[in-house]
């Protein structure tokens, strides 16, 4: 680039001592006198064509650049033409460097048009995949039962090389999706409100929220790793103190081994037409803990709604880490957040109350405040609601009443 450059200042200059002017008007006859001129003047003969080529006459590639010797034979020639201080070499120099200023600005140029080129693309990539993935959804078609409930949904799935599946929301492995498939159907063993998902690389494009209803109080028992598996326990309070309870040896009777981890669970999903974020929960429980070995123990309920929901869970001293609390939008994790006011004692009997007022929230414990909180998303149509243990407790009452009074569910 500095040859190049160095050329268009000899060029100039050489224009300058010949004196006929710009070599763009020069003909046959002026390039030998040029030759003639140079050869005087310096000793060297450069040829016509070479002179033609240098002087823009002949075309030559974008890089021809004269031998050494030529460009030396013309600087000597033209190293006289004008003193160094006069207004003229002023002039060629400012001319070298517009040319030189001309050259870096057409490779920014270039170079910037190459970026643009590739933003553009990138653009419009994007939203071709993200307009097909906005057009993607997966909806609730029909179900069939009450519970066991299968769930048939309709599927719109984008264009796209990616793999597809579906999280069913119910802890079941996620499910691939063929190319072009438009229904799937799942088998739910559990009733509750659930988050169905329709994903690619891990990232949510679909969703949509079903309940599966009971229609009654259930009780459930269940090993930790086998969600897939729920034994159904009589929902039955003893008549003497109108206690729920279900002994270890029942659990053994019903197939549980009661030696490994197990949870208990008391529900009740069941249409009760009631929208308002404005509600009074109450339960009555205690779980004793596990007498052999090093283990937390932990109690928790729930309240769903067809959009959201509120749960909290108690824990046994140590075990506070692995509180998860949810307050709709809101998530409460024990092991990013000190959640120790949720450690309770759960040897004896607790009154937990809860009362919503508008989507403010108090939580009491035995007639303790132990939380104060509010939230912004509705929780949509309540669908039901759970007590449970990490164990088996005993439950003497769990009811959520409505502002006006009204009994929603009453164990």
């Amino acid at each position: 680039m500095g040859r190049k450059v160095n050329l268009i200042s000899v060029i100039k200059s050489c224009e300058i001592r010949f004196g006929r002017g710009e070599a763009a008007s020069w003909i046959h006859s002026d390039f030998i006198a040029l030759n003639q001129d140079i050869l005087q003047s310096t000793k060297v003969n450069i040829s016509i064509n070479t002179l033609k080529r240098i002087f823009g006459k002949l075309s030559v590639e974008e890089k021809y650049i004269p031998q050494e010797a030529t460009i030396e034979a013309l600087q000597k020639y033209s190293e006289n033409t004008f003193p160094k201080n006069s207004q003229i070499l002023v002039e060629v120099q400012s001319d070298v460097k517009n040319e030189s200023s001309i050259i870096k600005k057409r490779s920014l140029i270039y170079f910037i048009t190459l970026i643009l080129i590739g933003v553009i693309g990138f653009i419009a990539w994007y939203i071709l995949n993200t307009t097909s993935f906005l057009t993607a959804s997966i909806k609730l078609k029909k179900l069939e039962g009450v519970l066991p409930s299968t769930a048939v949904f309709e599927l719109k799935i984008p264009q796209t090389n990616d793999s597809l599946f579906v999280n069913f929301g119910d802890k079941s492995p996620l499910v691939y999706i063929n190319k072009g498939q438009k229904l799937i159907t799942h088998n739910y063993l559990l009733s509750g409100v659930f988050r169905i998902a329709l994903l690619v690389q891990k990232s949510v494009i679909a969703e949509t929220n079903i309940s599966i209803s009971s229609n009654k109080w259930i009780a459930i028992s269940y090993h930790d790793q086998l969600r897939n598996h729920f034994y159904q326990i009589p929902v039955v309070k003893t008549p003497s103190d109108s206690i729920f309870n279900f002994t270890n040896s029942q659990l053994n009777k019903v197939g549980l081994d009661t030696a490994q981890r197990i949870f208990t669970r008391l529900y009740n999903y069941t249409a009760v037409n009631y929208s308002k974020d404005d509600f009074t929960f109450e339960t009555t429980f205690k779980n004793p803990s596990r007498r052999n070995g090093i283990s937390c123990n932990s109690t928790q309920f729930q309240i769903s709604g067809m959009n959201s929901m509120i749960r909290f869970k108690f824990s046994s001293e140590g075990c506070s880490s692995r509180v998860i609390n949810v307050l709709s939008e809101k998530k409460f994790d024990g092991d990013k957040n000190d959640l120790s006011q949720f450690v309770v004692e759960q040897e004896n009997w607790n009154t937990v109350k809860l009362i919503n007022k508008n989507k403010q929230v108090w939580l009491f414990v035995n007639g303790k405040l132990l939380y104060k909180g509010s939230y912004q998303k509705p929780l949509g149509e309540i669908k039901g609601l759970f007590i449970e243990f990490e164990g088996n407790g005993f439950v003497k009452t769990c009811n959520l009443t409505a502002k006006n009074g009204r009994n929603l569910y009453q164990f």
